[in-house]
């Protein structure tokens, strides 16, 4: 790496291990540097005007550097800063984008990748920052729903904080299960436009070009109840598994588009457009390749393209999604759970094709079976055989005789003096929310056929969709 001019690097880290080994590095590959491990040492080095470059981790011990960065960067502009953390969760890399980051490395990292990114700092421009949106609070991002430290999730990390104050469409793909719509979800939360409406959309709701009753249609639709347009100005549109379009239905959602509010209230200039985000579980290029989805509509969604790994691509966050869904389980139930690492290393070696969605129901499942705080491994290896429905010979019995079988399972070594409650309507939702969706799948989402064939009214259907948050998937039958 040639350097004419030297240039001066500030870094800050508590572990003077970790400051050693990185001023090191860079001393050796030309630079002027030096070091601290407080946020006043940071300071003092800064107020300085001794440095080109600050890297700098979050947590320190008198202080959380994200919250100092502007302050610094008022006082010296040209300051470039690099973050690095071992709190590599959401909230983390977007507050660093928000607070004026050039760049956010998680912890553990590469050597030559900081030196390379410390070289890219003189070959690019600042970026200028949007004050106004600099500032977010901390929530529940910090810790969850979004889990995850794998190289995967934290590239996903990276886009979703250079993404988050922008308008941009986004496709988000990813195999069932992945958790396509709360990353749209979490990306509209973390936004400036986290007070105004996250609506989704199913493929009926672009059956028709009119969407002069759009209020009314979002209304019987969604739970979701929207007074006047306005209130509709700069919301967020979530439209899933976006290749079940039929034809008509691609062909008006691309007319929502290129229109929205403005095609209803062309007179109303304070009206601030939708923002779109959209899921599939193909590979849609491929559908716009062989002429099944349009090309220009294509184009329009894939302004920012989130591809999510699939749980076998990032193995090593299991036992932090566990953790997090004991977490919920105990929040819900005041039960505490937990899974010893023999049981986490099964866990962790488990074919999840069903993915992080298939992982929490079977966490759930442990709960509920576990009578002791630690659950045992043989009822994880059960639940887990369980799950293999390939073995068709386990299912000879009688589906009576099976669950009563089931209970014997649950109510051996049952601790009597443990607080349970609502164990009926536990064990019924894990029969009944596969019953209903197998049943959906059956009908190919029709449900008015499905509501016939469970006995149900169409809007007793509709509410326990909603109850289980069961994904409805409308297929033409072949």
């Amino acid at each position: 790496m040639e350097i004419k001019n030297v240039k001066n690097i500030i870094v800050v880290d508590d572990d003077r291990s970790i400051r050693v080994v990185i001023s090191t590095a860079l001393t050796r590959a030309g630079y002027n540097v030096k070091s601290s491990g407080t946020a006043a040492g940071m300071w003092r080095l800064v107020e300085s005007d001794f440095a080109d470059v600050l890297i700098t981790d979050v947590g320190l011990p008198d202080g959380d550097a994200l919250d100092i960065l502007p302050k610094l960067q008022k006082n010296n502009p040209k300051l470039k800063i690099i973050v690095m953390s071992a709190r590599t969760t959401l909230l983390t890399a977007v507050r660093a984008e928000k607070k004026g980051a050039f760049e956010y490395l998680p912890k553990p990292f590469d050597l030559d990748e900081l030196l390379n990114l410390v070289s890219s700092t003189f070959l690019q421009p600042k970026s200028s920052k949007n004050e106004v949106n600099s500032e977010i609070t901390k929530s529940i991002y910090d810790s969850g729903p979004v889990v995850g430290k794998s190289n995967a999730m934290q590239d996903i990390y990276k886009i979703i904080s250079r993404i988050v104050n922008t308008n941009f469409s986004v496709l988000i793909s990813g195999d069932s299960g992945t958790g396509k719509k709360l990353i749209a979800k979490s990306i509209h939360d973390l936004s400036s436009k986290t007070n105004k409406f996250f609506i989704v959309f199913d493929a009926k709701f672009f059956d028709y070009c009119s969407f002069d009753d759009l209020i009314e249609k979002i209304n019987t639709s969604t739970s979701i109840n929207i007074k006047n347009i306005n209130d509709l100005s700069g919301s967020s549109i979530y439209v899933k598994n976006i290749t079940e379009l039929s034809e008509v239905q691609q062909k008006n959602f691309l007319n929502f588009i290129e229109n929205g509010l403005l095609q209803i209230h062309p007179n109303n200039s304070s009206l601030e457009n939708f923002r779109i985000f959209v899921s599939t579980k193909k590979n849609i290029l491929n559908d716009v390749e062989k002429g099944l989805f349009r090309k220009d509509l294509y184009y329009r969604l894939n302004v920012v393209p989130i591809k999510l790994p699939s749980l076998k691509d990032r193995f090593e966050d299991i036992p932090d999604l566990c953790s997090a869904f004991l977490n919920n389980y105990y929040k819900n139930t005041s039960i505490y759970r937990n899974i010893s690492y023999e049981g986490m290393n099964l866990l962790k070696e488990y074919s999840w094709t069903g993915n992080v969605r298939e992982l929490k129901n079977v966490i759930e499942r442990l709960c509920l079976l576990s009578s002791t705080e630690d659950i045992p491994l043989n009822i994880i290896k059960d639940v887990l055989s369980e799950d293999r429905f390939d073995d068709e010979t386990k299912y000879e019995e009688n589906l009576e005789l099976y669950f009563k079988n089931y209970l014997k399972k649950y109510f051996k070594d049952f601790d009597e003096s443990l607080s349970l409650n609502n164990l009926h309507n536990n064990f019924i939702s894990k029969i009944e929310k596969p019953l209903i969706e197998t049943t959906l799948n059956l009908f190919r989402g029709n449900q008015i056929r499905a509501s016939k064939c469970l006995g149900f009214n169409r809007n007793t259907l509709r509410s326990k969709i909603k109850l289980y948050d069961i994904e409805v998937v409308k297929k033409r039958k072949d």
